[in-house]
Formats: structure tokens, C-alpha cells, sequence
């Protein structure tokens, strides 16, 4: 039973998720986004679902099944680097489809906080290995936090549901042995550095 209760958690907030859900809650709930036409909801929600799920996972399943009519499997440090290299790409254009309107700097910048934990995912790579999962919801949490500190007040009961999220989901990496508590430690403290350095900077 916790095992599957794992499982479940492990893809309901996998990395190519979070960011459709940090939409949904920036468009939806009582920020100033949500003041924006429906349309435009519309069309910035499919982008970043394009962007961080349809096309990643079309991406990666097209490799998969290339492979398979070559009677070659993918390692799974293999298919690591690539879903690493396929996530950081699809970010970087989700960023620069953002940089049409300046009233879209926000998300921009959680495009590029995107970037960047994907690419210190992969530098790390060969040192140690790093939870993605962690990584992703660390910089949630970071994201969260900046908002409530410039004065986002509404989004106070969110960010302590998304710490609460992050310490079920490191829970469950670690009862399935997916990962160990120095991998989540890291990836979670990564995470929300990284996405600090996007919101200030980017």
C-alpha cells in the first residue's frame, strides 16, 4: 500500500507536472495574475504544458521507440542526460515564448529557474545524483517564498502546502530507495537557490 502511495506521488508531482501547477495557482487563485483575460489563462497554460510535459514526454517516447526498432535500449544514465537536455531546451523556448509581453516576466523567469535546475542536474551528474524531483520542488518552494516576501500575502497557505508536498514526496523517494537523504537534501537546496538567482536576476 505505501508502496504504490509512492509511486503515485512520484508522478503526480514529477518534475514535468510542477510547473502546470504552478500556472494553474498563479493564474487562478487570488494573485494579480488572475486578473488576466481568459484567453490569455488559456494560452499561457498550454504553453507551459507544451513546454514542460507534451513535448518532453513525446520527445523521450519517440527516442524510446527509435531505439526499440534498432534492437537498442537506452541506459539509464543515458536516458537521464537526455530527458536533462530535452527539459532544459523545451524551458529555454517556453522563455523566450514569454518574452513577447514585458508583463510576462514572471514567467519567464520560472522558465529560466527550469533551465537552470535542469542544467545543474546534468553538470552534477558526474559527481552524484541528484533528485530531479527535489530539485523541481525546491524551487517551487523559492518561487513561493519570493512572491510572499513582495507582498503575494494570498499565496502564504500555498507555500506552506508546497513545503508540506516536498517533505511527503522526499519521504516517499526515500521508501522506494529511489534516492537517498543526502540526493533529496541536495536537490531541494539546489532548487530553491537556483530559482532565488532566476526571480533576482533573469
Amino acid at each position: 500500500m505505501l508502496n504504490k502511495i509512492s509511486k503515485t506521488l512520484s508522478v503526480v508531482f514529477h518534475p514535468f507536472m510542477i510547473p502546470i501547477y504552478v500556472m494553474i495557482i498563479l493564474l487562478f487563485t487570488d494573485t494579480v495574475h488572475s486578473y488576466y483575460p481568459w484567453r490569455v489563462k488559456v494560452y499561457l497554460l498550454w504553453n507551459v504544458a507544451l513546454y514542460s510535459l507534451v513535448l518532453p514526454v513525446l520527445t523521450l517516447a519517440l527516442l524510446k521507440r527509435l531505439r526499440r526498432l534498432r534492437n537498442k535500449r537506452l541506459s539509464k544514465r543515458e536516458f537521464t542526460i537526455i530527458a536533462l537536455l530535452v527539459g532544459a531546451t523545451c524551458y529555454i523556448l517556453c522563455a523566450i515564448t514569454m518574452m513577447k509581453a514585458p508583463s510576462l516576466s514572471i514567467f519567464r523567469k520560472i522558465a529560466m529557474a527550469g533551465v537552470l535546475c535542469e542544467l545543474f542536474c546534468l553538470a552534477s551528474l558526474p559527481f552524484a545524483r541528484i533528485s530531479t524531483h527535489l530539485t523541481a520542488m525546491g524551487a517551487v518552494v523559492a518561487l513561493f517564498a519570493m512572491l510572499n516576501i513582495l507582498g503575494e500575502t494570498s499565496l502564504f497557505w500555498v507555500l506552506l502546502l508546497t513545503i508540506l508536498c516536498a517533505g511527503v514526496l522526499a519521504s516517499a523517494r526515500l521508501y522506494m530507495g529511489r534516492n537517498r537523504s543526502r540526493q533529496l537534501f541536495i536537490g531541494f537546496v539546489s532548487g530553491f537557490m537556483l530559482s532565488v538567482a532566476a526571480m533576482m536576476w533573469m
